[in-house]
């Protein structure tokens, strides 16, 4: 977790409420009231100490002090007695801050971030003097004043309310315009009419901090803030005249020196602006294609007359090579399965006695009936992601031929499953149920601009789509037409045959990590309806995903404002998910945001195994692992031998997922071979035959049987 989240996250937990965090490159801090935005500087060069501090000072801001109004006195006056009173209240809320402003300040102080330097401490004006004394007065500065000052000084430790340390401001600063009045006179000096001085009048004065306070009660002209309205209240404002002890008595030159200082603390040059880029809340109905539907659209447009009885064939050959690979994989759940119940059963006395034990009352205690208690062990349901891209062309019909082992295991040992594939063609289906033709392509629904939110990660709502190919949820016929429907979608786009394939059943791109997004929602909903205790996510895929995008604001000609979707790879970006306060740096590149979508499943769903199974060619293996995992090299070598040997593996330390296995695209073939040996073979040679045939159901068997312990 990065150093700006934690201390984002440090915010929320003395804010006592979910704040919006953010961190930029600006110079200053601010808070948006209306939308509770705490807007923080990265202060990268701080120190965990000094960056403690900081925040505990800006949450105290966040608490105490409301949306700033007009008074009559500078600003930094006001700025001086609040900060006096948001720390005070800060340390009694949380005492444990109480180290962290005296070491925090103590640092600061060292390193002269209050422009003080060796100069004289009673030279400096009111105001400096009371900030310094409230800052780092404790930390070896002697501060003194004289009694009518101290006086000033207990009442801003006294202040509780904004009201109270307005109102001290502003004493202060009558009492800072006489004593310079006074000293003018003595030093018979003519008055001036600049800021410095008294000025014409009393209430010109008054109307003139008045304006000033009107037009700095917003965020400074930085990238503190995307807003300017009143509601926003900045700790560090203006830019009063910088001056030795005898300066400006408009402003504070301590904490001009010390906002300018803390300016540095941020590296302006690391990076651009931070697009914060929030994940959205979706409904899975806009998103989900039933299988009804599904599978009544095939049907109708496919026809009795289309002749599918090759591919039928071909269906029944496997349905039947694969009997005894399902009946072995359901053997080996139930044994693991018992023998986790077996590990959590519990024995216990009946307090009835046992009397077939009685005779041997001499030299044995334990004369009761036992019983054996075992509790209810966890439901398991299983929710399958099918890439339905271009890339798997080649290897879809091993993807499904695994994937339906899959499923026919589920089915018969009674766990709910789903398998949804992720497509952007299912709304040429959609146009066509509804009878539309090229011409309406545009309509209101299917542009994109209807859709798109301003900082929000876009899932194309005319277009992406989750067909939901098979399901638990269907009765025994249902269910064999789902996989007869899928099987001769996927078997026309490996063979010629005399069916043509359905409209919107075409492959597309690939939105994966879309796919992940709305798995998020549908997860609840399925754990809900099956009453499950673990959910295991399996994502099947050749390859990469697409690159997501955002909703970003385009200000084009004429001021004309539009969103449009742009890739999340591009610029300083931050992924935040507000339901869980979590923050994800921008990753480098469509792999990394694959990983991180993931994670923030797993995340938002702390029960749930996500499980990847990928279909790789020959030479791809060694990529995918640096991709994927933190494997070290004897990880690697050890994947490499097994994969030489077996074709799969066991990826090494997922970096995401909980469990990742990478097969070979063209070793999935299920079928049950016999013995391969010539008529007349020598005992030898019937040796090595034997040998190979078991090796290869060993091959095709160690890989489901890892998933079997998983989900077991």
């Amino acid at each position: 977790m990065q150093t700006q989240e934690i201390k984002g996250n440090l915010a929320k937990l003395l804010a006592t409420e979910n704040l919006v965090v953010e961190h930029r490159n600006c110079s200053t801090a601010s808070f948006d009231v209306d939308n509770r935005v705490l807007t923080l500087p990265k202060w990268d060069r701080a120190s965990n100490t000094v960056y403690d501090l900081l925040v505990g000072h800006e949450v105290g801001h966040a608490l105490y002090t409301p949306v700033w109004k007009t008074f009559n006195c500078p600003r930094d006056y006001v700025n001086v007695t609040e900060d006096a009173r948001v720390e005070k209240l800060m340390k009694r809320r949380y005492p444990g801050l109480r180290k962290s402003f005296f070491q925090g300040y103590n640092e600061l102080h060292s390193q002269d971030f209050f422009g003080i330097g060796d100069d004289d401490l009673d030279t400096f004006k009111l105001i400096d003097r009371i900030n310094l004394y409230f800052k780092i007065g404790s930390a070896g500065l002697d501060v003194t004043f004289t009694p009518e000052e101290q006086e000033l000084v207990d009442e801003t430790a006294a202040a509780e309310t904004f009201e109270q340390a307005v109102a001290i401001a502003e004493k202060i600063w009558e009492f800072a315009k006489a004593e310079q009045s006074q000293m003018e006179k003595l030093a018979d000096v003519p008055q001036s009419g600049g800021d410095g001085g008294s000025g014409s009048s009393e209430t010109q004065e008054s109307s003139q901090y008045n304006e000033s306070n009107d037009s700095n009660n917003t965020t400074s002209s930085d990238e503190g803030s995307e807003s300017g309205d009143d509601d926003q209240y900045e700790d560090v404002d203006g830019e009063g005249a910088s001056g030795g002890t005898t300066g400006d008595i408009n402003s504070s030159d301590t904490q001009d020196a010390f906002d300018r200082a803390t300016e540095q603390l941020n590296n302006r040059f690391n990076g651009g602006r931070t697009i914060y880029v929030d994940m959205p809340k979706l409904n899975p109905s806009d998103y989900v294609v039933d299988w009804q539907t599904i599978h009544d659209w095939i049907d109708e447009s496919r026809g009795k007359d289309a002749d599918t009885s090759f591919a039928d064939n071909e269906f029944r050959q496997f349905k039947k090579s694969i009997a005894k690979e399902v009946n072995y994989l359901v053997k080996e759940f139930e044994c693991k399965k018992a023998a986790d119940a077996y590990s959590r059963s519990m024995t216990s006395r009946t307090g009835v006695l046992d009397t077939s034990k009685l005779h041997t009352f001499k030299y044995n205690e334990d004369l009761f009936k036992k019983v054996t208690v075992i509790p209810e062990g966890k439901n398991h349901g299983l929710l399958f992601i099918l890439d339905w891209s271009g890339s798997m062309s080649g290897v879809m019909l091993p993807t499904i031929k695994q994937l339906l082992t899959l499923v026919f295991f589920c089915k018969k040992v009674g766990i709910p499953f789903e398998v949804h594939a992720f497509t952007n063609e299912w709304a040429a289906a959609e146009r066509a149920i509804e009878g539309k033709t090229y011409p309406d392509y545009d309509d209101d629904y299917y542009s994109d601009k209807t859709h798109v939110v301003k900082n929000e990660m876009y899932v194309s709502k005319p277009f992406f789509r989750m067909m939901n190919l098979l399901s638990s949820r269907s009765n025994t016929k249902n269910f064999e037409r789902q996989c007869l429907n899928v099987w001769r979608e996927v078997f026309i786009m490996h063979y010629y045959d005399k069916y043509s394939p359905t409209i919107g059943m075409g492959l597309s791109g690939t939105p994966l990590n879309e796919s992940i997004v709305v798995m998020k929602e549908i997860i609840p909903q399925f754990k809900k309806s099956n009453n499950l205790n673990k959910v295991n996510v399996c994502i099947l895929t050749d390859g990469e995903s697409c690159t997501s995008t955002y909703g970003c604001e385009i200000v084009g000609a004429n001021d004309f404002v539009r969103v449009v979707p742009r890739r999340i790879d591009y610029g300083d970006i931050v992924i935040r998910d507000r339901r869980i306060g979590r923050m994800y740096p921008k990753s480098n590149g469509f792999i990394d945001q694959t990983n991180l979508f993931i994670q923030n499943l797993k995340e938002t769903h702390p029960s749930v195994n996500v499980v990847g199974f990928r279909l790789i060619e020959s030479t791809g293996l060694s990529n995918f692992c640096a991709r994927y995992c933190n494997a070290e090299y004897d990880d690697i070598a050890n994947m490499q031998k097994q994969w030489k040997k077996e074709k799969s593996a066991v990826m090494p330390k997922p970096i995401s997922y909980d469990a990742l296995y990478a097969i070979h695209a063209r070793s999935t073939n299920t079928e049950d071979t016999g013995l391969d040996v010539e008529e007349g073979a020598s005992k030898t040679q019937l040796k090595t035959a034997f040998k190979k045939m078991l090796s290869k159901k060993h091959n095709n068997k160690k890989i489901l049987n890892s998933f079997i312990s998983l989900i077991s």
